[in-house]
């Protein structure tokens, strides 16, 4: 498959919750061998539930990863390397028709200053400073079999129209 399917989710201060459960849908449109399109709902090991989408067929290139939190959402746009975090607002609408929308109202909008660096240059120098040993950013090979398990679930729920488990890889380490 060629769109990236969910993997393990990290944060380098805490554990990592992985993919358990995937429902997809997948479609061929332009006569490749591969899939163009990929909508896939999982639920991670901590109860995180995602949404990918994936678009190798409209004009618009869009790679963003939305964080949604208790305080408002963080957005990383990876084809421009921005990161924006918009806060929940705080004050009440004074239109009634919009009052009775029981969402969050929009807050203050932060667009944080991030050094942009080329793509492939950044992959070089990252590869180059893990053989060195001076970089601890890498994956496992875990993390790696676990992705590739999270895509081949993606492709079966895909195909047999259901929710798929992703397996665990928690014996792995045993064996």
């Amino acid at each position: 498959m060629r769109p990236t399917a969910p993997g393990p989710a990290c944060a380098s201060h805490g554990p990592c919750a992985s993919a358990t459960s995937i429902a997809a849908r997948t479609a061929h449109r332009s006569g490749r061998p591969h899939e163009d399109l990929l909508a896939a709902l999982g639920q991670l090991t901590d109860g995180t539930i995602t949404h990918h989408q994936v678009n190798w067929v409209s004009p618009l290139k869009e790679r963003t990863t939305v964080v949604t939190g208790d305080h408002g959402i963080l957005v990383a746009d990876t084809l421009t390397a921005d990161l924006t975090y918009w806060a929940n607002g705080s004050t009440r609408t004074q239109r009634e028709a919009l009052a009775a929308f029981r969402g969050v109202t929009e807050g203050d909008v932060t667009r944080y200053a991030v050094p942009k660096q080329e793509p492939l240059v950044a992959e070089h120098e990252a590869f180059r400073d893990m053989l060195l040993g001076h970089s601890h950013r890498n994956a496992t090979l875990h993390d790696g079999l676990h992705a590739v398990l999270a895509a081949h679930a993606s492709l079966q729920a895909s195909r047999n129209g259901a929710t798929t488990a992703v397996p665990s890889l928690i014996n792995l380490d045993a064996a």
